[in-house]
């Protein structure tokens, strides 16, 4: 493990299950040091060619079209340095199964090994602090965090760090950490 960092990541999809098909069209992380600082010159972005045409709700969602991944490497060539990345990291994810299910489903077909990094579920800190959904925009609303630049994986990231930074000023840094440890999120929250 690293000198306690966190990977704040998200992915961007072409469907809601690789079991069904779906492909990865654009990975992201961002650091958060051990002093709770983003680190916007601590990240990895690349978009992936899915070999496959981009659904038109993926599209008009996310804003990527097939003419922005034609030329991007396949998931074979981006993943390997994104699971380097995120190495000996806490990984941070809204959803984190959702993500977790791509990452490790193209592991597998690729011969990468599976993230078994501990995971902070920023649905669940969000349970901690908050009553009814939360979804990334509620919780931002909560938070009062402007929501820019959404339903891409970067700007996702950055967005989520925001939260998670936020919300672990809020339930206690250290209480954060102690729960990462001990694995405490992998639980999979409902939708």
């Amino acid at each position: 493990m690293r000198a306690l960092e966190f990977a704040v990541i998200d992915t961007e999809t072409t469907g809601l299950s690789p079991y069904k098909g779906a492909k990865l069209i654009e990975v992201a992380g961002m650091v958060v040091d051990e002093a709770w600082t983003i680190r916007e010159d601590k990240a990895f972005h690349s978009t992936i060619n899915p070999g496959v045409p981009i659904p038109i709700f993926i599209t008009r969602l996310t804003g990527i079209s097939n003419r922005m991944v034609k030329d991007a490497p396949p998931a074979e060539d981006v993943l390997p340095a994104f699971f380097r990345f995120l190495s000996g990291r806490i990984l941070v994810i809204q959803n984190a199964p959702f993500d977790l299910s791509f990452l490790n489903y193209y592991a597998e077909q690729l011969g990468l090994p599976k993230l078994l990094n501990p995971v902070v579920d920023t649905i669940l800190l969000s349970r901690k602090l908050f009553r009814g959904r939360h979804n990334l925009d509620l919780i931002l609303a909560r938070l009062n965090i402007l929501a820019e630049g959404r339903h891409r994986a970067l700007g996702d990231v950055i967005l989520t760090a925001k939260a998670f930074v936020k919300m672990a000023a809020m339930i206690g840094e250290e209480e954060v950490i102690k729960m990462a440890k001990r694995r405490a999120f992998h639980r999979k929250p409902s939708l």
